[in-house]
């Protein structure tokens, strides 16, 4: 996520249409830790989870970060 968040295709996106929440997984926020149960296969940190302003889940990925995945993912949610 660090070199995805301020990639000059990403930054933009985040600003403007969403609001980010880092969470220590050891200590995640029950929420964080619901959202987190509906990610399939997340077994490796970093998780990137997406959520509407309802708390549905609408996205999210395990592991290491593609900048172009998540700027695609980003854009479709945006789109919408």
């Amino acid at each position: 996520m660090q070199g995805a968040v301020p990639h000059p295709e990403i930054a933009p996106l985040l600003q403007q249409h969403f609001v980010a929440l880092a969470s220590d997984c050891d200590e995640a926020e029950h929420e964080v830790e619901v959202l987190a149960g509906t990610l399939e296969d997340a077994y490796m940190l970093p998780f990137v989870l997406i959520a509407d302003a309802d708390g549905k889940f609408l996205g999210g990925s395990s592991g290491a970060v593609n900048p172009l995945h998540l700027k695609r993912t980003l854009q479709k949610l945006v789109q919408r």
